[in-house]
C-alpha cells in the first residue's frame, strides 16, 4: 500500500471511528508540510465549524509501522484517540507576528543551500558563503516543556511588511542574546555532560592542555551551528586554542573543532562526515558533509580541502 492510499484509508476509518455527536461540522483534510532538510511531514487536519482550531495529527511514523506489520486499524485507534485528547485542550492563542512583537524572540538558523532547494523557495535567507544560509526563526518557546520555532517565511515577510535586511540584522544581533555560543572539549561534554564554556576565558589556552576535539553550539544546544558565523566567533575559537583549526558539520545543532595540532587528515575527517550524515544523523539534522578550515594567522575561513588536491604549494598545512 503506497502512502497516499494508507492516509486515504486512514481518513476514512477514522471518520467511521470518531463518535457521531464529533462528526457533524468536522472535515478531514490532508496535508504536507515542508520542513527543512526538504523533509515532508505528511497528515491529517482536522477542521471544525464551532471551533478556528485545527489541530493536525501527522501520519509518517503511523505509516512507517505500518509497513513493518503494524495492523491499520490499530494505528487509526491510536490516531483517533490522539485527536481526541486534542478537544480537550485550550484553543491556541493567535499568534501576534507584528514586528515589534516578535523583534526581541528572533534568532538564527544554519542550512545548506543545496540540502533545502524547496524550503528555501518560499523562505528568506542571507547566504554566507561555502553553499551555506542562514534563516530567521521566531523563538516562540523554551523551557522544560520544550522549545519550539516558527521560521519566518515569504508570505510572513510581505504580509507583515518586514524588512528584510532589518530583519535579518535584529535575528543577528539578538540570536547572541538568546542563543549565545559555547565552546566545550568534548571529552567534558562526553563524559560530564557538562564543561567550562572556553570562549569566557580571557586567555589562550595551554598548548599542553588543548585537546583534540571540541563541541561549538549555543547554550541550549538546539539549531546551535548557526553561532559559526556570529560575528568574531570563529576568531575566538581560534584565540582560544591559540592555532587554526577545521570545522566538522556534525548536525545543525552543533559542530565539531578540530584543531589543527591533532594532526588529522582532512580527508579523513571528510570521509568521518559523510559516513555520519549516511547513517547516524537524522536527515532532518543534517547540515553539510564539507568540512572547513579557519587560519588563525590570514582570518581565512574556507574549504578543508585535502593535501593532495591543494597541491604541494600548501603540503604542509594539509593536516588538522
Amino acid at each position: 500500500m503506497t502512502r497516499d492510499e494508507f492516509i486515504s484509508r486512514v481518513k476514512e476509518e477514522l471518520m467511521e471511528m470518531i463518535p457521531e455527536e464529533l462528526r457533524e461540522g468536522l472535515e478531514i483534510q490532508d496535508t504536507m508540510v515542508l520542513k527543512s532538510n526538504d523533509q515532508k511531514h505528511h497528515g491529517l487536519t482536522f477542521k471544525r465549524e464551532e471551533s478556528d482550531a485545527a489541530p493536525t495529527i501527522y501520519l509518517d511514523e503511523a505509516y512507517a509501522r505500518f509497513t513493518q506489520g503494524e495492523e491499520l486499524h490499530t494505528l487509526t485507534a491510536e490516531l483517533k484517540d490522539a485527536y481526541l485528547q486534542t478537544l480537550s485542550m485550550p484553543e491556541p492563542q493567535k499568534i501576534d507576528f507584528d514586528y515589534d512583537k516578535i523583534k526581541d524572540k528572533l534568532t538564527v538558523r544554519l542550512l545548506e543551500i543545496k540540502r533545502n532547494r524547496d524550503f528555501l523557495a518560499t523562505t528568506p535567507y542571507m547566504t554566507v558563503g561555502h553553499g551555506l544560509a542562514m534563516v530567521c526563526d521566531i523563538k516562540m518557546k523554551d523551557g522544560d516543556e520544550g522549545s519550539w520555532r516558527a521560521t519566518v517565511t515569504q508570505s510572513m515577510l510581505e504580509g507583515q511588511n518586514y524588512d528584510k535586511r532589518e530583519l535579518f540584522m535584529a535575528a543577528m544581533d539578538n540570536a547572541q542574546l538568546i542563543d549565545p555560543p559555547i565552546l566545550v572539549d568534548m571529552g567534558q561534554a562526553l563524559f560530564t555532560h557538562e564543561g567550562e564554556n572556553l570562549l569566557k576565558r580571557s586567555e589562550p589556552l595551554p598548548p599542553e592542555d588543548v585537546s583534540n576535539m571540541y563541541v561549538l553550539s549555543n547554550t541550549g544546544g538546539m539549531l546551535g551551528s548557526a553561532v559559526l558565523f556570529y560575528p568574531d566567533t570563529r576568531e575566538h575559537v581560534a584565540e582560544v586554542l591559540g592555532e587554526g583549526y577545521c570545522v566538522l558539520p556534525s548536525s545543525q545543532h552543533e559542530v565539531l573543532i578540530i584543531p589543527d595540532s591533532a594532526g588529522i587528515d582532512r580527508g579523513e575527517l571528510s570521509e568521518m562526515v559523510r559516513q555520519a550524515n549516511q547513517s547516524v544523523v537524522e536527515p532532518k539534522d543534517v547540515l553539510s558533509d564539507t568540512v572547513f578550515h579557519y587560519d588563525r594567522d590570514e582570518k581565512k575561513f574556507e574549504l578543508a580541502m585535502p593535501q593532495a588536491e591543494k597541491g604541494s604549494m600548501v603540503a604542509e598545512s594539509g593536516r588538522c
